[in-house]
Protein backbone atom coordinates (compact mmCIF):
# COMPACT_ATOMS: atom_id res chain seq x y z
CA UNK A 1 0.00 0.00 0.00
CA UNK A 2 1.71 3.32 -0.86
CA UNK A 3 1.27 6.26 0.86
CA UNK A 4 0.37 9.52 -1.16
CA UNK A 5 2.53 12.36 -0.27
CA UNK A 6 0.71 14.97 1.24
CA UNK A 7 1.16 18.77 0.04
CA UNK A 8 1.97 21.41 2.84
CA UNK A 9 0.39 24.74 1.64
CA UNK A 10 0.68 28.42 3.09
CA UNK A 11 -1.59 31.07 1.41
CA UNK A 12 0.09 34.40 1.60
CA UNK A 13 -1.91 37.24 1.68
CA UNK A 14 0.75 39.68 -0.60
CA UNK A 15 -0.93 43.23 -1.98
CA UNK A 16 -4.54 42.12 -2.07
CA UNK A 17 -3.52 39.21 -4.06
CA UNK A 18 -3.91 35.68 -1.75
CA UNK A 19 -0.54 33.82 -3.37
CA UNK A 20 -0.43 29.64 -2.69
CA UNK A 21 2.71 27.91 -1.87
CA UNK A 22 3.62 24.71 -1.33
CA UNK A 23 6.36 24.14 1.13
CA UNK A 24 7.53 20.58 -0.71
CA UNK A 25 6.71 21.67 -3.92
CA UNK A 26 10.53 21.51 -6.05
CA UNK A 27 8.82 23.59 -8.56
CA UNK A 28 8.29 26.90 -6.87
CA UNK A 29 9.18 29.47 -8.61
CA UNK A 30 12.32 32.19 -6.81
CA UNK A 31 9.51 35.00 -6.35
CA UNK A 32 6.92 32.31 -4.79
CA UNK A 33 9.74 31.41 -1.90
CA UNK A 34 11.05 34.84 -1.72
CA UNK A 35 7.79 36.04 -1.05
CA UNK A 36 7.45 33.51 1.80
CA UNK A 37 10.70 34.11 3.32
CA UNK A 38 9.48 38.03 3.31
CA UNK A 39 6.65 37.10 5.01
CA UNK A 40 7.75 34.48 7.48
CA UNK A 41 10.53 37.05 8.63
CA UNK A 42 8.53 40.05 9.18
CA UNK A 43 6.48 38.03 11.34
CA UNK A 44 9.02 36.84 13.26
CA UNK A 45 10.36 39.80 13.62
CA UNK A 46 6.55 41.54 14.96
CA UNK A 47 6.82 38.45 17.23
CA UNK A 48 10.26 39.15 19.10
CA UNK A 49 8.85 42.98 19.26
CA UNK A 50 6.04 42.14 21.05
CA UNK A 51 7.96 39.33 23.20
CA UNK A 52 9.83 42.28 24.52
CA UNK A 53 12.59 42.64 22.25
CA UNK A 54 13.94 45.66 20.36
CA UNK A 55 13.72 45.74 16.18
CA UNK A 56 17.95 45.75 16.63
CA UNK A 57 17.82 42.67 18.69
CA UNK A 58 15.40 40.94 16.65
CA UNK A 59 17.17 41.41 13.30
CA UNK A 60 20.34 40.38 14.81
CA UNK A 61 18.83 37.16 15.95
CA UNK A 62 17.49 36.85 11.97
CA UNK A 63 21.03 37.50 10.94
CA UNK A 64 22.27 34.61 12.97
CA UNK A 65 20.17 32.14 12.13
CA UNK A 66 19.93 32.60 8.86
CA UNK A 67 23.45 31.88 8.49
CA UNK A 68 23.15 29.46 10.56
CA UNK A 69 20.69 27.92 8.16
CA UNK A 70 22.84 28.02 4.97
CA UNK A 71 25.95 26.76 7.03
CA UNK A 72 23.81 23.81 8.23
CA UNK A 73 22.65 23.51 4.38
CA UNK A 74 26.05 23.53 3.14
CA UNK A 75 27.40 21.12 5.71
CA UNK A 76 24.50 18.86 4.84
CA UNK A 77 24.90 19.01 0.64
CA UNK A 78 28.74 18.12 1.37
CA UNK A 79 28.04 14.89 3.24
CA UNK A 80 29.74 17.09 6.52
Amino acid sequence: MSEEKEETRIVITYGKKNIGVYLNNPDATTKELLIMYRCFVSVLINDMVIRGMTVSEALKNIRRSYKDAIKMYADDVSGK
